[in-house]
Order: structure tokens, then C-alpha cells, then sequence
């Protein structure tokens, strides 16, 4: 049976180029993690929830385009229903193309009510050379919500020696747990200088943020364990926040980058969510 259609959210204002909206809604109905609800708008779509692990619903989102230029828009909107447990990923990487001077649009919304969990690991995007890319975040979870997920960009194409020396990144990260802000995460980088500063990204085209809740002192230390069999060409570190706990890594190498976000996954997992890490069938595609 397909999900019903949610109530139709409004399309953005000043959209010039393609727009793309995908809203889902999840609830636990008969005990299981159910799509009831989703409304997509242009090339971004789910097709249905997998159950490799039982009652918690794989969703794979898809953007067929697969590319992503100036003037474009991506809207999308997660919200998770009491005690339903959803993880998200996507079967390939996001790329930004070149732009004639307009900037691209992501907005991810994700709300996570009590007793609901997310696990919420979209692939790496990749932003060629002139990309403008106006990226934008909220993650938002009421009392013992549980969340896990991560962020990846890469600026310019490594593995073609292709280097981000021009084009404009602009990203800004918010989570909230009942109300309250815990995190705001915010870059920009408007010039090659910021590739190599000290306060930027030291010469590293690709970077991550990894942020878990709730968590306390032993799974810092867990995650920190994890990060001194770190491998040499990602540079980490680990932070505890309120309960909210947060991985920054930089790199080089995709896969090793992702690897390493895996492992620290599937050291968290267990704890937080009473469940073995079992990875996406998508991811071995």
C-alpha cells in the first residue's frame, strides 16, 4: 500500500532553477516503523521502507538527476512520530556543479519526537570547482529522542586533482533538544585561502561532522578510544556538548573518511539505540 500524501507543504519563493521538495512522516503502527505520509515535489523521491533489522524502517532517498547547479533548490523534511525508528541514507554522492553565479539551495529539517529514534547518513557532497552551495540544517528532538547521523562535503574532486579555488560554500547546522539550541555549526568558505588556514581546513578537501544524543562521558571516551586507531590521513577529534556529542574530521580520502564515520557508528549504536550496527544493503552497491 502506498503512504498517503502529506498535507502539501509550500513550495519556496524565488525559485529560478529546478525545485525539489520530498516531506515524509513516520509513525510506529503495529509495531512497526510505517511512511505514512509523503509528498514529493520535482526529482527527489522515496520508493518504500526496507526491514533488513525488523521493525525499523530503511528509507533510501533518491535524486535521479544526480547533479545539482545554481538557481536549484532541495527541500527536505523528516519528522519521526513517538517510538518510531527510522534510518535514512542515500544510494549515491550529491554533486554541485559549476555555477554562472546564482547560489544552489539545501535545506534538511529533521524532528524526532519522544521515545523515536533517526539514523540519518546521506553520502558525501561533492562541490566541483565554481559551485555555490548555501547549505542549510535543522535538527530538532524532544525529550529521549535518540539521534545519530553525519554530514560530509568534499570541495573540489581530489581523485581528478581538481581543488576548490573557486566558488562559495555557505553551511550552517542547528540541533535542538526540547526547544533548547545545544549546536550551531556554521562555515563559509569564500576563497582559496580558507583551504589551507589554520582555522580552515589545513589543506583538506574533505570534511565531516558526526553529532549523537543523547550521550554522557563513556561514550566520549568510547568514540575517542575509536579515534586513536584513527588512520593517518584523517585529522579528528571528539567533543561532548550537553548530551550531544560531536565528531569533526578532515581528509582526503572519501572512503577512509567514511570508514572511519562507520566505526564510530558502529560503536554507538549498541548503546544508544540496543541494536547491532547493520549497514544499508545500498551501501554495498
Amino acid at each position: 500500500m502506498n503512504p498517503a500524501p502529506t498535507k502539501q507543504p509550500a513550495p519556496p519563493v524565488n525559485a529560478t532553477g529546478w525545485l525539489a521538495r520530498l516531506a515524509l512522516d513516520f509513525a510506529q503502527i503495529n509495531s512497526r516503523t510505517r511512511l505514512k505520509n509523503s509528498y514529493h515535489i520535482g526529482p527527489l523521491r522515496v520508493q518504500r521502507a526496507f526491514y533488513p533489522e525488523g521493525n525499523l524502517a530503511h528509507i533510501y532517498i533518491l535524486h535521479p538527476p544526480g547533479g545539482v547547479v545554481g538557481g536549484d533548490q532541495l527541500h527536505i523534511t523528516l519528522d519521526i512520530a513517538h517510538k518510531a525508528q527510522v534510518l535514512c541514507t542515500m544510494p549515491g554522492s550529491g554533486k554541485f556543479y559549476l555555477s554562472a553565479g546564482e547560489w544552489a539551495l539545501l535545506e534538511q529539517t529533521l524532528r524526532i519526537k519522544p521515545g523515536a529514534s533517526l539514523e540519518w547518513f546521506p553520502q558525501e557532497n561533492i562541490l566541483f570547482a565554481g559551485a555555490r552551495l548555501r547549505a542549510r540544517t535543522r535538527i530538532e528532538l524532544e525529550d529521549d529522542a535518540v539521534f545519530i547521523g553525519w554530514d560530509i562535503t568534499c570541495l573540489g574532486r581530489p581523485g581528478s586533482h581538481e581543488r576548490f579555488e573557486h566558488g562559495a560554500f555557505d553551511a550552517r547546522l542547528k540541533f535542538y533538544h526540547n526547544q533548547k539550541l545545544l549546536l550551531v555549526e556554521s562555515q563559509r568558505v569564500l576563497n582559496k585561502h580558507t583551504l589551507t588556514a589554520a582555522a580552515g581546513l589545513r589543506g583538506q578537501p574533505m570534511q565531516a561532522t558526526l553529532l549523537a544524543f543523547p550521550c554522557n562521558e563513556n561514550h566520549l571516551e568510547q568514540v575517542r578510544h575509536q579515534l586513536t586507531k584513527n588512520r593517518a590521513s584523517v585529522l579528528s577529534g571528539a567533543t561532548l556538548i550537553d548530551g550531544l556529542l560531536v565528531v569533526r574530521a578532515l581528509g582526503n580520502n572519501s572512503e577512509m573518511l567514511k570508514q572511519q564515520l562507520t566505526e564510530i557508528w558502529q560503536t554507538l549504536r549498541p548503546a544508544l539505540l540496543d541494536r547491532p550496527a547493520v549497514l544499508p544493503r545500498i551501501w554495498a552497491t
